[in-house]
């Protein structure tokens, strides 16, 4: 990209910019990929570039700009085209002649995308429309294929989302929840999990995301593969996370609301440990990690408090559970449950802890001591 390239119009007419966002000359491909390597900083305004070209050439109504390009292309083909020469080595006619059609062909769609360009600067913009959506009831799990072949197993209240450039240059996913993925390795459209807390880009892998609203612990569990995980609270520090690896961010009331962060650059030490742990996952007696014990319908306690595992009890039985004491709340438990239904549960749990348990006729549970 030469340094004129100021804006997204600039952008726009230049052909090497449109080959590389229609994937068509693999030289621009490549020089546009090594020039977002060699420039970080220009990384936003090219993806916007790159998102409104896709827009332009799919939102537009296809018969309006087909008839546009239609007439263009007749224009072009009944009109001499006007010689062009070198400075050096004069070209034979033939070159002159396909030249200024290719020139006359730039400058149609330049008149097109100015156009387009200037109806739209006047317009209000609108959110990307989504393309799909995955969602689970609490109660509920799912497994399912995204466009690209990539396995998704999703745990109770959780959802997904797509937006509507999902395939392209990126492969970005919104998560709410809890999910399993095992992503259809790509080179070239690196894979995205966005949540509030983290970043998650993996090529081909299989990793876990945790990250209910209300939950104390945003975690990320790598089986498979290699992902880069950028902590969005923390200036964007980013951790490489290796197979059996898992990293845990703890949340606080401040982090629940979004707040702007700013970019820094990679770097392999945590900025506070006490809020973010990278540790090995943890294995079951099966051989199987921890963290994916939900994934085979096991609900694991690992020492955590009833007030973590309320929570988890409710999105896993689809109950309500409400407690009647604050002593009850700090009790902590460890345990694993194979398709047990919730009243062999809480039953089990009174075995090492003094409380009580009522289920009233809406499916809410009151725990007290």
């Amino acid at each position: 990209m030469q340094n004129q390239h100021q804006s997204i119009e600039d952008l726009l007419k230049d052909e090497s910019f449109s080959n590389y966002c229609r994937g068509e000359n693999e030289q621009d491909i490549h020089f546009w990929q090594n020039y977002l390597v060699q420039n970080p900083g220009k990384k936003e305004l090219i993806e916007e570039a790159a998102r409104q070209y896709r827009q332009l050439f799919n939102t537009i109504a296809d018969m309006d700009l087909r008839e546009q390009l239609e007439q263009l292309q007749h224009k072009i083909e009944h009109t001499e085209a006007a010689p062009v020469y070198a400075l050096s080595n004069r070209p034979n006619r033939r070159g002159i002649a396909l030249y200024g059609k290719k020139t006359m062909i730039a400058a149609a769609l330049s008149m097109v995308i100015a156009g387009w360009l200037l109806f739209h600067s006047k317009q209000t913009p609108s959110p990307a429309k989504t393309e799909a959506r995955y969602a689970s009831k609490p109660g509920e799990k799912k497994i399912f294929q995204l466009p690209d072949g990539t396995q998704v197993t999703m745990n109770a209240g959780s959802e997904l989302t797509l937006n509507n450039s999902y395939g392209g240059d990126t492969r970005e996913v919104f998560l709410k929840g809890e999910a399993f993925f095992d992503v259809h390795q790509n080179r070239n459209s690196p894979f995205i999990v966005h949540i509030p807390d983290m970043d998650i880009k993996a090529l081909g892998t299989a990793f876990n995301v945790r990250s209910y609203v209300g939950d104390k612990i945003v975690q990320t569990a790598l089986i498979r593969g290699l992902v880069e995980i950028t902590l969005k609270r923390e200036n964007n520090k980013k951790i490489l996370l290796h197979p059996n690896e898992k990293v845990s961010w703890k949340k606080d009331e401040e982090t629940e609301a979004e707040k702007p962060v700013a970019s820094a650059p990679m770097e392999k030490q945590l900025p506070t440990p006490e809020k973010v742990v990278v540790a090995p996952v943890k294995k079951m007696d099966d051989g199987t990690a921890q963290e994916l014990a939900w994934a085979n319908n096991n609900l694991v306690f690992d020492d955590e408090d009833f007030e973590e595992i309320g929570p988890r009890l409710e999105r896993w039985y689809g109950v309500k559970v409400v407690f009647g004491s604050e002593d009850v709340k700090k009790y902590r438990f460890t345990a694993i449950f194979r398709k047990e239904k919730i009243e062999r549960v809480l039953d089990i749990l009174k075995t090492s802890k003094e409380f009580t348990y009522q289920i009233d006729s809406r499916q809410t549970i009151i725990i007290y001591k």
